[in-house]
């Protein structure tokens, strides 16, 4: 056990773009049977909620966009929460609730200057087939401003899917915010944070998937609740009345205490003797009265006073005080909330601010709204600190973090390798060695034990507190059980670094989960936990979790160029996975971004194989060769070919290969630098840097070896190759993860800016595989062997995405 290694660093502020909240003035509920008629055309009244914007609105009601823009012709570029919104109503489309629940089997796409049915159907990812069916002409004529119907799958459609009786499945769209999700499915929003671990943060990602948990008693009181809508809408220059059974126009005004003819001159395509029940009325507001209401709301007494404090952002102070940020905005206008200074007072609105501003029905009055009411409109949040960001907690420094290395050490059989046996006269004589050794199953963990103890005196000289406990854990699942049963410190560890194999993950994740443990799971690449523990954090990462940053890298240089996929003669899953990645992001760039791209693939036959090759080359310019698999006897055919091509014709080719060629012993360094190799690879020196120079002379110094992360370049790697392979691996994982709590805290995983530290061998960064699961590690280098016979380490850097982004699953954090 290593202890007492003292803690003092600078904290690290991230400041968040935060979730915006619908303040009680806005909580209305729109109701698609509200109508409304205007200058003889008729309408639904729709009330924007917090959060929503026209492509929600328009699937809704079953409209494009475009024509809602044109019924509302001073909405401007964007909506606001509590806004009133006219609705055409179009027959055929949305005339009945009927026509209204089949918006799900078609988005309606309003044609633009330059846009042809091929460009459509790339748009939505359907057939083009499918747009030509759904649209009888379009196949001769696309006319600018008519509407194309785009059928959509269950998949694509952003309604809900159960998952198994206790979650729904929900793709967020564009426009979705917590809170209207929270309306829509009838939960708080504490509900789908808690079961979606990533949204702490506020951030939806438009394509993600959450998980909305199904309450049976929430969705009984939401069927209560929406059969006593509001008869009334509060708008920007009317109210909007619904008309009641045995209502008169005189009634109404005098319920709204304006005069009957200002009523009727506002509404002329109404008749007074026939007033059709469930549509709306336009009363003109009372200008007295909101001269009142404006009075009331400059009354000191409506107000909380805030003095802003050191750190405090806009977003923590509305979660402190449950309103929205908006709201704060609205009511400060002299406020610079983009530079938020230390000591300024904001104005907070209090429960009376928001019944003068929302009366409620206008027969009420002044009169306050029943608290339940109040209550029902104002939503649960986290109690947090002003920052995820900030270790308030002191972890490192105030109190030790605690950290559990829990691997397979097989310490039993590493003793019974420095014992030698002898027989002499029948006596058998044990002695232990002199120059001790280590047993080949113990080499891979002592070696990343190691590089850990070298991260613990680095950190110590940064004045990092750290207490760390060692566990040699047997492979035996009910042993492992056993030790986290007879261990009562391990429920308190802030991080456990463990364990090696994944037969061991599930019982730790379990534990892990259970007491809200960070697990780091540092060397294999199975991982069954990954989908489901939130803790959880994947250093060696399946390459097929990251084909989307390579195919990334490989168009974006392939932009001006050709650009040739290989495909293996026989079945390669890891290549088919690949390819479908990479024809995708070649087809969106090509199609939707009008990029050059001289996209071919060619499969390998053993046969004319040299001469095809060199028919699809280009001898006059660059060409990008793309060998997507990790098998020895495709590479081993392909590189030499793709050699004596280049040599022989004086072909310019760029090679890319994938992460396992490094161990390929059939490959000739020199055909690397021949084909300007460009390597994926995880992990990777950089023998210019000086932070690597220090370490390979530290770790020497202390382990008399060299610390190699793999043994060299194209050679097998094996515990017997005489390199330390691992001792790299346990130096930046033990740093990294360290260091990033000491300065951030408990939920370091929710700030999104990098840390300013350098690995020596690792490019980390880290991705949520889902809104509920763990985090794996995308970051890639390139090894590019080039001219001089210099090899250089190139970090992948993360681009805009080259597809659309609801396609992405997954969000960034750090």
């Amino acid at each position: 056990m290593i202890r007492n290694l003292l803690v003092k660093s600078a904290y690290l502020l991230i400041i968040f773009t935060g979730m915006s909240f619908l303040s009680p003035v806005h909580a209305q509920d729109s109701n698609p049977g509200r109508r409304i008629v205007i200058e003889g055309k008729e309408y639904f009244i729709h009330v924007v909620e917090q959060g929503q914007g026209f492509y929600t609105i328009a699937r809704q009601y079953n409209v494009s966009q475009q024509e809602i823009v044109d019924a509302n012709p001073r909405i401007g570029d964007g909506l606001k929460s509590g806004q009133v919104i006219r609705i055409p109503v179009i027959k055929g489309r949305n005339t009945s609730r009927n026509e209204i629940e089949k918006s799900g089997d078609y988005i309606l796409h309003t044609v633009e200057k330059g846009q042809t049915a091929w460009y459509i159907s790339r748009k939505y990812d359907v057939s083009l087939e499918d747009i030509y069916d759904h649209n009888p002409g379009t196949k001769q004529q696309l006319i600018v401003g008519s509407i194309i119907k785009v059928p959509v799958t269950k998949s694509e459609s952003p309604e809900i899917e159960t998952d198994n009786g206790t979650f729904r499945s929900h793709k967020v769209q564009p426009g979705d915010s917590l809170y209207s999700l929270s309306r829509r499915f009838n939960v708080t929003v504490d509900d789908i944070v808690d079961n979606n671990p990533a949204l702490k943060t506020g951030v939806l990602t438009v394509g993600s998937i959450i998980r909305i948990p199904v309450s049976k008693e929430k969705m009984a009181q939401a069927m209560a609740s929406d059969s006593s809508q509001p008869s009334s809408i509060q708008g920007e220059q009317y109210i909007y009345h619904e008309i009641e059974a045995g209502q008169t126009l005189y009634s109404i005004s005098r319920q709204y205490q304006v005069d009957v003819k200002e009523v009727q001159n506002v509404n002329p395509d109404i008749d007074p003797n026939e007033l059709p029940q469930g549509y709306m009325l336009r009363i003109p507001r009372s200008k007295k009265k909101e001269n009142v209401n404006q009075q009331k709301a400059d009354k000191t007494d409506l107000f909380d006073i805030h003095r802003v404090r050191r750190k405090e952002t806009l977003f923590s102070i509305s979660r402190r005080y449950n309103v929205d940020m908006e709201t704060i905005r609205k009511v400060n206008p002299d406020v610079d909330f983009s530079n938020l200074r230390r000591g300024s007072e904001l104005k907070i609105p209090n429960d009376q601010w928001f019944v003068q501003q929302y009366p409620g029905r206008s027969t009420q009055g002044d009169k306050e709204e029943p608290s339940e009411i109040r209550d029902s409109r104002r939503i649960s949040t986290h109690e947090m600190s002003d920052s995820l960001c900030i270790n308030y907690e002191g972890i490192g420094h105030n109190r030790p973090m605690k950290v559990a290395l829990m691997l397979p050490f097989a310490l039993n059989e590493t003793e019974e390798a420095n014992i030698i046996q002898k027989v002499e006269n029948g006596d058998t004589i044990k002695t232990v060695r002199s120059d001790r050794i280590i047993a080949r199953q113990s080499t891979v963990f002592t070696e990343f034990y190691e590089g850990v103890l070298l991260a613990l005196d680095d950190l110590k000289k940064q004045n990092v507190h750290v207490d760390l406990s060692v566990y040699d854990i047997s492979p035996d699942s009910e042993a492992l059980e056993q030790v986290l049963k007879i261990n009562p410190e391990l429920k308190d560890m802030d991080m456990i670094i463990g364990p090696a194999r994944s037969n061991d993950l599930s019982v730790v994740s379990d534990f892990a989960v259970k007491n809200q443990i960070k697990v780091i799971y540092p060397l294999s690449n199975v991982n069954p936990e990954l989908a489901d523990n939130p803790y959880i954090f994947q250093i060696n990462t399946p390459d097929t979790l990251v084909f989307d940053r390579m195919t990334n890298e490989i168009v974006n240089q392939a932009e001006g160029y050709n650009l040739l996929s290989i495909i293996p003669a026989g079945e390669d899953e890891y290549a088919a996975m690949f390819f479908e990645e990479l024809r995708k992001k070649v087809f969106f760039n090509q199609f939707a971004l009008n990029k050059d791209i001289n996209y071919r693939e060619y499969r390998i036959s053993g046969k004319e194989d040299q001469t095809n090759l060199e028919a699809l080359l280009d001898p006059l310019k660059k060409n990008i060769v793309v060998v997507p698999t990790n098998e020895e006897v495709t590479i081993s055919k392909i590189v030499p070919t793709l050699a004596g091509i280049s040599k022989k014709r004086k072909i310019n080719i760029s090679l890319f290969g994938m992460t396992e060629w490094l161990r390929a012993q059939s490959i000739e360094p020199e055909d690397m630098f021949t084909l300007n190799a460009q390597l994926f690879t995880f992990f990777a020196f950089d023998y210019e840097s000086s932070e690597t120079e220090r370490f390979i002379e530290k770790y020497r110094r202390w382990y008399h070896t060299e610390p190699h992360a793999v043994s060299s370049y194209f050679q097998n790697s094996s515990s017997s190759s005489g390199y330390s392979r691992y001792g790299a691996w346990g130096y930046d994982v033990a740093y990294y993860f360290m260091l990033s709590m000491k300065q951030r805290g408990a939920n370091f995983e929710y700030c999104p800016e990098p840390l300013d530290l350098h690995p020596v061998q690792f490019n980390f960064s880290f991705k949520r595989v889902s809104n509920w699961g763990g985090f794996y590690n995308q970051g890639l280098f390139l090894l590019k062997f080039g001219p001089g016979y210099e090899v250089k380490r190139v970090p992948v850097i993360s681009l805009n995405p080259m597809v659309p982004v609801h396609q992405d699953n997954s969000s960034d954090i750090f």
